[in-house]
């Protein structure tokens, strides 16, 4: 792999957030931030339990269509990312939005979580995978 490299590390530390989509509810003014914090965005609580998302579909807000692509990346595009907010939580994530046809994007679609494969470290054998929103199929 050339180009732009992922931390191992990190990566193994994040998992759970990656894969769970750990997010902190507030215990005080009841908001829900992702990625989870031990203190809320909102009004500076430190008393927040955490919550998964996982299970929530969601809203597309917001979206941008990305057409070029860092060196080893050429074969991801188009990329897009978009800001979704969950149904029932109503916790706003940016993240990847797949499994769509550019043409076919428009703000208000319902999606669900989706576990995605996103590179390879061909040094470590190492398989990143993370959580993308997909249209809802009806």
């Amino acid at each position: 792999m050339t180009g732009l490299r992922f931390s191992i590390p990190r990566y193994w530390r994040e998992r759970q957030t990656y894969y769970r989509l750990k997010a902190a509810k507030c215990l005080d003014c009841g908001r829900v931030v992702y990625p989870y914090n031990d203190r809320c965005r909102l009004c500076g609580s430190t008393r927040v339990e955490e919550v998964e998302l996982l299970n929530e579909r969601a809203v597309l807000l917001t979206y941008t269509v990305i057409y070029s692509a860092a060196e080893g990346f050429e074969d991801k595009r188009p990329v897009v990312i978009g800001i979704v907010e969950t149904t029932e939580s109503k916790a706003r994530l940016l993240t990847r939005i797949t499994d769509v046809d550019v043409s076919e994007l428009k703000t208000g679609m319902l999606l669900e979580p989706v576990l995605r494969r996103v590179n390879e470290d061909g040094e470590s054998g190492l398989i990143y995978y993370l959580v993308s929103y997909r249209p809802v199929v009806k």
